[in-house]
C-alpha cells in the first residue's frame, strides 16, 4: 500500500539587500524516520529555527507529525537569512498536523520570528517585505504585532498577532478579519531646530539660489570664502523644503528599515538630510555590493545630500557622483545581479574657490597664484560641473551689509521666511500637475523630469532663440542648455507663470555662469 505524501504551501517575503523577493514555502510530509530538513540556500539563521518551531509548537500541546518534514524555502537559487520564516513554516506543520484547517485554495502569508514559547516577534526590514507582499495581497495574511508601523507604512490589508497560540485560535474559530492600518507621520518640524533665510546675513544671490533649488530639486554648488556661510546655506535649505508626503515617507522608511547601522538619529517621517566630506569613499557612497547595503546616495532618497567642501575630495568620489545626478538611481551588485535603488536628492555642494579661499575677496586678498588656483579646482571636472544646475559664489559680509541686516526687525524676517516656503510650495504644485503623467515620486519636478521639449514647458519662439543664443555665448553644453530651461521653468512656476518668458531665462543665466572660470 502507498502512502501520499501531504503537501502544504504558505507565502512569505525576505530581504535581498535593499529589494524584498518573493517566497514560497513547500511544506511535505512524508514517512519515515522522523526528521526535519530546511533546504533553499539559506543561512544559520534559518536552519537554526528548527528548535524554536519545535519548541513553539509543542508550546500548544501539540506533538510534532510523524514521519519525515522538508521545508522548501523558494526561489532555491537565491541566498536567504532572517528568522521571518519562523511563523510561517511553524503554521505549515501545524496545517500538516491538521491542528488547524487548511485548503490549498486559500493563499496563505505568514512572516515573524517565533520564541520558544511560540510568542510571535517582528523582524528586521519588515516594511520592505511588506511592501513588496503588498504589490500581491494574499487571502490571508498574519503580521507581527510588533510590526503595525510597518504594516501602515506598506498599506497591506493584514491581521496583526502576539503569538502562535492566537494564529490557531484565529483559524480554527474562522475569526480572520484583516484592516488596513493607518500610516501616521510624526510631527518633527516643531521639535527640531530649522535655521532661517533670515540666518544667512548678506547673501542675496545665493538666498534666492537656496529658494530656486528647493523648488525645482535642482543641484546646487556654493563656492566661497571660508566662514561666508556656505554650511548654513545647506542646513537653511533643511528648513525650506516641504514636509514628506504619505508616499515619501513610506519609502524612506522602507529603505532606512533595510539599513542595520546608524543613521544619526533619523526617525520616520523627516525628510532626510545627509552629509558626506572629504573622507568619503566610493564604498560609502554607494553602498556595500556584498550585502546590497545602501549607501549615502540611496539613504538621502527623497532628501538632501550635502557634500561640504567638495573641493577637498577624492576626484574618485566626485565622478561618482555623475550618473545618479543624471539617473537619480544608484546600482548596487550582488549576487551577479545589479539591483537599482532610488537616489533622488537635492544634491547641495560647497566649497572654496581656492586654496586660501579669499579669491572672491574685494581688494585682492588672494594669495593663490592662476596656475594653483586651477589646479586646486581641477578636481571637479568638467563632466561633473555640467551636472550641476545653479551656481553661485559667496563672499565675507561687509560692515555696511551688517548695519543693514541688524536693523531688520523679528517680523520682516519671518515675512521672508514665510514668502519663500510659499514660493516653493506654489513651484510644487505646478509641476506635480504638469507631471501627473509620470510613474513615480522621484520625475516629478523640473530637476529630475527627462523631458524639456516646448510643448510641455510653455515657452515660445523669441524665448528659445534667446536661450539658444545665450547659451551660445556663454559656451553651454547640450546639457547644460537643458538645465537652463528646467532652471527657468521654475523661476516661473515659483511666480505662478503658464509660460517661460525671457525674464526668466535671463535669471537663470545668472546661476549658469560660473566666476571662478574668469
Amino acid at each position: 500500500m502507498t502512502v501520499r505524501h501531504k503537501v502544504v504551501r504558505l507565502e512569505s517575503c525576505f530581504a535581498d539587500g535593499v529589494t524584498a523577493t518573493r517566497s514560497v514555502i513547500e511544506i511535505s510530509l512524508s514517512p519515515g524516520i522522523p526528521t526535519f530538513d530546511i533546504t533553499g540556500l539559506c543561512d544559520s539563521s534559518i536552519r537554526e529555527s528548527k528548535g524554536r518551531i519545535i519548541s513553539a509548537v509543542r508550546s500548544l500541546g501539540c506533538m510534532m507529525p510523524k514521519g519525515h518534514i522538508m521545508v522548501s524555502i523558494s526561489p532555491a537559487y537565491m541566498h536567504k537569512s532572517g528568522s521571518g520564516f519562523d511563523l510561517p513554516i511553524a503554521l505549515g506543520i501545524l496545517f500538516l498536523a491538521e491542528a488547524v484547517p487548511y485548503s490549498d485554495s486559500i493563499r496563505v502569508y505568514a512572516q515573524g520570528e517565533l520564541s520558544l514559547s511560540g510568542d510571535v516577534r517582528g523582524t528586521p526590514q519588515a516594511s520592505l517585505r511588506l511592501t513588496e507582499a503588498a504589490k500581491d495581497p494574499a487571502d490571508i495574511t498574519f503580521v507581527p504585532e510588533e510590526e503595525t508601523d510597518s504594516a501602515a507604512c506598506s498599506g497591506i490589508r493584514c491581521m496583526t498577532v502576539r503569538s502562535l497560540y492566537e494564529v490557531c485560535d484565529i483559524l480554527n474559530n474562522f475569526s480572520y478579519s484583516s484592516e488596513v492600518f493607518e500610516f501616521r507621520k510624526p510631527e518633527l518640524r516643531s521639535t527640531r531646530q530649522i535655521h532661517t533665510l533670515s540666518e544667512l546675513k548678506g547673501q542675496q544671490k545665493a538666498k534666492e539660489a537656496l529658494v530656486i533649488a528647493c523648488a525645482g530639486m535642482h543641484s546646487l554648488l556654493m563656492l566661497g570664502s571660508p566662514g561666508a556661510g556656505k554650511t548654513l546655506a545647506a542646513e537653511i535649505i533643511e528648513g525650506l523644503m516641504p514636509p514628506l508626503d504619505d508616499i515619501e515617507a513610506r519609502q524612506c522608511m522602507s529603505l532606512m528599515e533595510s539599513v542595520q547601522t546608524d543613521l544619526d538619529g533619523y526617525r520616520p517621517g523627516e525628510r532626510p538630510f545627509r552629509r558626506i566630506y572629504s573622507n568619503c569613499t566610493p564604498t560609502k557612497l554607494n553602498g556595500r555590493s556584498g550585502g546590497a547595503v545602501p549607501g549615502e546616495l540611496a539613504l538621502a532618497n527623497n532628501g538632501i545630500l550635502f557634500a561640504d567642501e567638495i573641493t577637498d575630495f577624492d576626484t574618485k568620489v566626485i565622478e561618482e557622483l555623475k550618473v545618479p545626478l543624471d539617473e537619480h538611481v544608484v546600482r548596487i551588485m550582488k549576487d551577479g545581479k545589479v539591483r537599482e535603488v532610488p537616489a533622488s536628492f537635492l544634491f547641495v555642494a560647497a566649497g572654496n574657490p581656492c586654496r586660501c579661499g579669499l579669491y572672491y575677496e574685494r581688494g585682492s586678498k588672494c594669495r593663490c597664484t592662476p596656475s594653483l588656483r586651477k589646479r586646486y579646482l581641477n578636481r571637479l571636472s568638467g563632466g561633473f560641473l555640467d551636472r550641476i544646475d545653479l551656481f553661485t559664489e559667496m563672499r565675507q559680509v561687509s560692515t555696511p551689509e551688517f548695519v543693514e541686516i541688524s536693523g531688520r526687525s523679528r517680523t520682516e524676517s519671518d515675512r521672508e521666511q514665510k514668502e519663500a516656503e510659499e514660493r516653493i510650495e506654489r513651484a510644487w504644485k505646478m509641476q506635480r500637475d504638469r507631471y501627473c503623467w509620470t510613474e513615480g515620486i522621484n520625475k516629478t519636478f523640473n530637476g529630475t523630469c527627462e523631458r524639456t521639449d516646448r510643448e510641455l514647458f510653455r515657452f515660445s519662439d523669441e524665448v528659445a532663440d534667446f536661450a539658444a543664443d545665450a547659451a551660445v555665448k556663454t559656451e553651454l553644453s547640450a546639457r547644460g542648455f537643458k538645465k537652463l530651461m528646467r532652471v527657468a521653468r521654475t523661476i516661473a512656476d515659483m511666480e505662478g507663470s503658464e509660460t517661460v518668458e525671457t525674464v526668466h531665462v535671463r535669471q537663470a543665466l545668472m546661476y549658469k555662469v560660473r566666476d571662478y572660470e574668469n
